[in-house]
């Protein structure tokens, strides 16, 4: 069985065809939609600028919270500490 899908979606008025795992239909069509919604307010506040202008700040945007998003669950840095204080609290066991 083919789990693989191809859908069209409209991104700021250009037709993109992609050829996606069925079960990521869902949330691929809804970030499209966000980019959309974003470009649309942009058009609003902008209307003479470039419409690759409000693709290039759209995805600027998007990639800054993502990239917060993964900071926030870096959970390294914890583990880090976690094993520090297990360490010297080993050693003040053994005094």
């Amino acid at each position: 069985m083919n789990d693989k899908l191809t859908i069209t979606l409209n991104i700021a008025g250009r037709p993109c065809v992609l050829t996606i795992e069925r079960e990521e239909e869902e949330e691929i069509r809804k970030a499209a939609q966000l980019i959309n919604s974003k470009i649309a307010k942009y058009r609003e506040k902008y209307a003479t600028a470039d419409p690759v202008d409000f693709l290039a700040v759209t995805a600027l945007q998007f990639t800054v919270k993502m990239l917060e998003a993964e900071r926030r669950n870096d959970v390294e840095p914890i583990l880090d500490e976690v094993k520090k204080i297990s360490s010297r609290l080993d050693k003040v066991v053994k005094e």
